[in-house]
């Protein structure tokens, strides 16, 4: 996720990177809005916080002096419900502004080109000479459906879609790869 603070300092440069990642799906003025709201809101809250204190100090002072304490009890009775009321706004805004936040992909390299598909990536570099052979490769996915160690049909019907079982030996390879990784790292 990213800071909010970077977001409010260069609200601009990141449209423009953004823009360049073709991304569309959120809006980065709504975030600073709801951002600058929850700010007022947590300092109106701050200073109603701080005349309650305030006001509270007063309390044991009434009573030694003998003055009634009913008002000003009451008085800070009103603050509370104002200062729980703008809690609950505060939170609700928090929530809006979380929701929103998470919806803001990763900020591209400036030196990323522009484009939609993949055909727009530009190669860095290259290394080594990319392997021929002398017969058609197939694709990871069709090579473990033809070993019967991947099941995509059944990966898409419990999980909707874009998920792929791992079964017999294709389990036991994967489980193999993370036991090594574990015990390497």
């Amino acid at each position: 996720m990213l800071d909010i603070k970077r977001i409010k300092q260069d609200l601009d440069q990141i449209k423009v990177l953004m823009d360049i990642r073709g991304e569309r799906d959120f809006s980065l003025d709504e975030v600073v809005e709801l951002d600058d709201k929850r700010i007022a809101l947590l300092q109106e809250v701050e200073v109603l916080k701080s005349k309650s204190n305030a006001e509270s100090k007063l309390i044991p002072q009434y009573k030694k002096e003998g003055k009634d304490t009913a008002e000003l009890m009451a008085e800070l009775k009103k603050l509370s419900d104002q200062i729980g009321v703008l809690d609950s706004e505060v939170k609700a805004v928090e929530l809006a502004l979380h929701a929103k936040m998470l919806q803001i992909p990763n900020v591209p390299n400036p030196n990323v080109p522009k484009g939609d598909t993949d055909e727009d990536n530009v190669p860095v570099r290259f290394w080594g000479e990319p392997t021929k052979f002398d017969f058609e490769a197939k694709a990871h996915w069709d090579v473990g459906t033809d070993l019967d160690i991947l099941d995509f049909e059944a990966g898409g019907k419990i999980t909707g879609a874009r998920f792929t079982l791992y079964k017999d030996l294709g389990a036991r390879l994967e489980r193999s790869i993370i036991n090594f990784f574990l015990d390497t790292h």
